[in-house]
């Protein structure tokens, strides 16, 4: 009989393989650095130094405590926590007893975790007490009642409430331990939810095999080894910072430097301090960091690789980089189902690398299909994105709907955007065919926006679209149709999504206040025309 989590529908291999002894997970892995290096830095955030050894002892004690608690193969169990320490200690013990890891972005609230906890059936989730002064307990206990699976809330650093498990208890020795988990390569470790290119995101499940090619790959092409130092800037909560930063380093054996927040001058600090060597992070960061003052009195030349996505890259931006940091800016293309598809590498030509999205990783195949999605176009010409291989999920979680939709029986991925590939094999990005809005890496649901901007009384109409921003890449633009009589404001809309549990990134950061939506003969809003119209000004925005 399959994990709990197969038996929900995700699973697309059959269900009587037998479990092979030498499956591989991040949980071998750090046992691999820890019998070659134990004394070695694993961890550095804030004032926490562990070494693997520690590291290791920590992932122990933490797995038998949820094997106590009934944590076992298939259960979900969820993190929302910022870049700290105990995120790595939680993921490889949850990856050690079988369990599936669910990460979460600490700025979801109420409306994301409820129906991501909830659809997920998580068992068990690891929260904050307070991070960056906002309380994560009474969100949970406001949750709970619709949670029916959900049995333990732990809190992670603060006081526990009494209806709450102190996460410090389950670093207390124990008697029992984890017993060794044998497990197939190819059973589920991980379901990313999409961060809106829906109204309703979608649960993609990664396997311990899909998550190490990605690991593998990216370090072969790089020539990375256990000398790296990874600066961790994205959320460890995020696909990107959980693959590139915390599982990469365990699976070099490298050192890995949390930032808890976000900061550009504090990023300088730590890359100097820590002789930060790699990071992967959405391009605007990288522009962030030459913006800070006195860049050419600081020691950065430990820095050599920064991996970045969620916009394209600027031929300044990538020549400042080379030129005043030392550092490569190398550009990828991939998704949550698909965590790294594309790559440059330090050796690819400038307009390579600051043109395009980079060539397909070895092992990888890239494909730019017809809008039929029936045939397969050659170099040149412009389609829809598809990609197949070792690197891909193996589906969407309990949606066997939308994973027909996005897999072919063949394997191919289907992204939903469109791009080009050249005759050097560069994948170029287009656009999007799906309506979303990319705001620093971050994607935002056109759709799920405007279904709650409706609810508000003064508005008869809205569309989402997001315009060019030189950081973020793009910010959100609400497009209103006042009702008669009325008068909408920004300030208006923020309350309302606020009021609503709706994270902070996906709220709009302007308004145009419109006197009728434009139309297709069927219907359909014309979302370009609104984008075009903002651009050059025929339209007229307002921040307030």
């Amino acid at each position: 009989m399959g994990s709990p989590i197969e038996a929900q529908g995700v699973s697309r291999f059959p269900a009587n393989i037998s479990p092979r002894p030498n499956g591989r997970t991040i949980a071998h892995a750090l046992d691999d650095v820890v019998a070659r290096t134990p004394d070695k830095t694993a961890l550095v955030a804030g004032s926490i130094r562990w070494t693997y050894q520690e590291l290791a002892a920590k992932v122990d004690v933490l797995a038998a405590h949820l094997v106590r608690l009934g944590v076992g193969p298939g259960d979900v169990v969820s993190i929302q926590l910022p870049n700290w320490a105990e995120f790595s200690a939680i993921y490889v013990a949850v990856t050690k007893v079988g369990a599936v890891v669910n990460t979460l972005l600490p700025i979801y609230r109420a409306k994301e975790l409820g129906y991501i906890l909830k659809f997920a059936k998580t068992k068990l989730v690891f929260v904050p007490g307070v991070f960056r002064n906002f309380d994560y307990r009474p969100l949970y206990r406001d949750l709970r009642p619709q949670l029916s699976d959900l049995q333990q809330i732990v809190v992670v650093g603060g006081d526990c409430p009494d209806d709450m498990l102190d996460f410090a208890s389950l670093q207390a020795p124990i008697a029992s331990v984890a017993p060794p988990l044998y497990v197939r390569g190819d059973e589920p470790n991980a379901l990313i939810f999409t961060s809106g290119t829906e109204s309703s995101p979608k649960g993609v499940v990664h396997t311990h095999d899909t998550m190490n090619f990605g690991n593998r790959s990216v370090a072969s092409f790089l020539a990375l080894n256990s000398e790296e130092v990874i600066w961790a800037a994205s959320p460890v909560g995020h696909a990107t910072g959980m693959m590139w930063a915390v599982r990469l380093g365990i699976f070099l054996g490298a050192t890995v430097v949390m930032q808890e927040v976000w900061d550009p001058a504090a990023a300088i600090d730590l890359i100097e301090r820590e002789r930060c060597t790699f990071t992967t992070a959405a391009t605007p960061f990288a522009a962030m960091l030459l913006e800070q003052p006195g860049l050419q009195d600081r020691d950065l030349s430990s820095f050599r690789n920064f991996m970045c996505g969620g916009a394209a890259i600027p031929s300044t931006l990538g020549q400042a980089m080379r030129e005043r940091l030392g550092v490569n800016l190398l550009p990828l293309w991939g998704m949550s189902e698909a965590f790294i598809s594309t790559l440059c590498g330090p050796d690819d030509p400038d307009e390579a690398r600051y043109g395009t999205d980079g060539k397909a990783l070895p092992g990888v195949e890239m494909a730019i299909f017809d809008p039929d999605r029936s045939r397969i176009l050659p170099p040149g010409e412009e389609g829809e994105i598809a990609t197949r291989g070792p690197h891909v999920c193996t589906g969407y979680f309990n949606d066997p709907e939308r994973t027909a939709a996005s897999f072919s029986a063949d394997g191919w991925l289907f992204s939903g955007d469109l791009g080009v590939i050249d005759e050097g094999g560069y994948l170029r990005v287009l656009g999007r065919i799906k309506d979303i809005i990319n705001r620093g890496g971050l994607k935002i649901s056109a759709v799920e926006v405007e279904d709650m901007l409706l609810r508000h009384p003064k508005i008869g109409a809205v569309a989402m679209v997001g315009i060019p921003d030189n950081r973020l890449g793009e910010k959100a633009c609400a497009c209103v149709v006042p009702r008669p009589n009325e008068t909408v404001t920004l300030s208006d809309l923020v309350t309302l999504l606020k009021d609503g549990g709706v994270a902070a990134y996906k709220l709009p950061e302007y308004i145009a206040l419109i006197d009728a939506l434009p139309m297709t003969a069927t219907g359909k809003v014309q979302k370009f025309k609104l984008r075009d119209d903002l651009v050059s000004g025929l339209l007229p925005i307002a921040v307030t």
